[in-house]
């Protein structure tokens, strides 16, 4: 009788299911194998069965009906048992199978050739078998054609199942087609949206007429918008970055109302937008195992989404238990709420929950992806949960709990700046010469290149405080500019600054190998700009004011 090592082995099992043999349709293919195979050793039954740790499986069947019996009651299930193939050629008198039903029950088998069908890496997955009621003797050549058919439905089962596998990728790539379709729509619709308020605001500064207070309003305007554009760019390249593996996570214990506190700022105005009753309950002693800069990104996000989706004066309540080893953030809303087929789609990259394209506040799928990708880097996981449409939604964020917490030091602030000699190397002459004009107004002494070349020629000359350098130049990048002023000695008290497109880790990373001294990203924050300025020139031996 079979064993159960190999009739239950559980890789066996898996490699049936994943075929889809037991619980799908019979193959006309296999009819006609079982036919041939019955012909060729003209025996009047001829099957192909598939066993599992349970039942032998007829999928095909010559001279006999197609059906589902227990392995107790079939040779097949002692047949996968073999190397390789089982042979009796007078079941009535082998001492074996002398009482076994296959021989006593309406069936009389007495002669039987069950050749197991296995896969190339070896799993047996069941048997081509011709039996007859009448003894006769086993020979080798119709062995080896039962071994030729055998091999044929091998064959044709790892093609169905290529086939099938084919579906699945090409399934997966239109959904990923179109995901990437809406979020190309959904992208172009949100880079629309700041730049029609943006234009109409310079056109309004251009106006003679326009009072004080308008052109205030026009700056203002434009400074919001630009913030905005520059969110959704952040945003495409932390998806991508995490995407890739190139963000790096400093875990250490945190407080999680620090966490959560740094979060509610950031998503107060979204918050504020839609009117919504926020609600927060919070223990002041949970610590958590969490990044000080990625983690209260991913509890933004949460809140973003929830205010997102949320009609304007609806409920947003966020709580923080602890549940053994984990905290749970949680943030629920009264919102629209996610049907369970779309619960796992909206984690997706470009995944959102069904809405039209001008939908105003949908965003591009990206910050569920992130945020989920973001918590299993953290230890953590990301999940939804909602009663269906209309119903609300709640996230529920799990992190690592800390035992031993240990404050950071505060950062040390920065001095104003005196007057410095700077030299701005880019060569998007509009960026530059605003860059330039914005320390020219603050007092400073500026220098503008638009090229390397130029810019090192420029400072041979005369040696300037601080470079501030773009990295992807039209003739040498700005990796290489810095390598060749730093071997000139003159350039000892010189800060490095670079300011670029190029703002992954691996970039600054680079950045700072090359000789760069501070790395921002465009477009920069000029008040952070100015604070390490002031810090840079302090540490090169220029005093700052205070």
């Amino acid at each position: 009788m079979p064993t159960a090592n190999v009739v239950s082995d559980t890789v066996r099992l898996s490699q049936l299911r994943l075929l889809g043999i037991l619980s799908g349709p019979a193959e006309d293919h296999f009819d006609a194998l079982a036919e041939l195979a019955a012909s060729a050793l003209r025996a009047p039954v001829a099957l192909i069965n598939f066993i599992d740790d349970a039942h032998t499986w007829c999928k095909a069947a010559w001279g006999a009906l197609r059906e589902k019996r227990p392995n107790s009651e079939c040779l097949c299930a002692i047949a996968i048992e073999s190397e390789d193939v089982l042979t009796i050629s007078d079941a009535s008198i082998h001492p074996d199978f002398l009482g076994h039903p296959n021989v006593t029950d309406e069936r009389q088998v007495r002669f039987y050739v069950g050749i197991v069908l296995r896969l190339p890496g070896g799993l047996p997955l069941g048997t081509l078998c011709v039996t007859d009621t009448r003894a006769r003797p086993i020979k080798e050549r119709d062995i080896k054609t039962l071994r030729k058919f055998a091999h044929q439905i091998v064959k044709h089962l790892q093609a169905i199942h290529a086939q099938r596998e084919i579906r699945v990728l090409r399934d997966h790539a239109d959904h990923a087609q179109l995901n990437r379709d809406q979020f190309l729509a959904m992208l172009a619709h949100e880079l629309r949206a700041p730049l029609a308020p943006i234009l109409t605001a310079v056109t309004v500064l251009q106006q003679i007429r326009a009072s004080l207070e308008q052109r205030v309003w026009a700056r203002t305007l434009i400074e919001r918008q630009v913030r905005y554009m520059s969110e959704i760019v952040d945003h495409m390249l932390s998806a991508s970055l995490v995407s890739f593996g190139a963000v790096e996570l400093k875990l250490e214990p945190i407080p999680v109302k620090t966490l959560v506190d740094q979060a509610v700022e950031m998503s107060h105005s979204f918050i504020l937008d839609g009117q919504h009753a926020f609600t927060c309950a919070i223990a002041d002693d949970l610590w958590v195992t969490a990044d000080w800069t990625q983690c209260p990104l991913l509890i933004s996000n949460l809140l973003n989404n929830a205010a997102k989706y949320t009609p304007n004066g609806g409920k947003i309540d966020l709580a923080v238990q602890r549940t053994g080893e984990r905290v749970e953030i949680r943030v629920r809303d009264s919102g629209v709420g996610i049907i369970a087929e779309e619960m796992e789609e909206i984690f997706e990259v470009f995944g959102q929950s069904k809405q039209p394209l001008d939908r105003a506040k949908g965003g591009m799928g990206l910050g569920l992806a992130l945020s989920r990708r973001l918590a299993e880097w953290h230890g953590g996981s990301l999940r939804a949960e909602s009663g269906g449409r209309g119903q609300g939604s709640e996230f529920i964020l799990t992190l690592v709990t800390a035992n031993e917490p240990i404050r950071p030091s505060a950062p040390q602030p920065g001095g104003t700046l005196s007057p410095l000699d700077i030299v701005i190397v880019e060569d998007n002459i509009d960026a530059a010469d605003a860059l330039g004009l914005y320390y020219k107004l603050s007092g400073h002494s500026v220098r503008i290149a638009y090229r390397a070349q130029d810019a090192l020629a420029m400072m041979i000359e005369n040696q300037p405080d601080v470079v501030i350098s773009d990295i992807g130049l039209p003739d040498t990048d700005g990796y290489a500019l810095v390598k060749q002023l730093i071997e000139l000695n003159s350039m000892s008290r010189t800060a490095f600054v670079a300011v670029t497109g190029y703002a992954s880790e691996m970039d600054r990373d680079r950045a700072f190998r090359a000789g760069f001294d501070a790395h921002f990203t465009k477009p920069v924050d000029l008040k952070a700009l100015d604070k390490s300025l002031a810090a840079l020139s302090q540490a090169k031996g220029r005093p700052s004011t205070g």
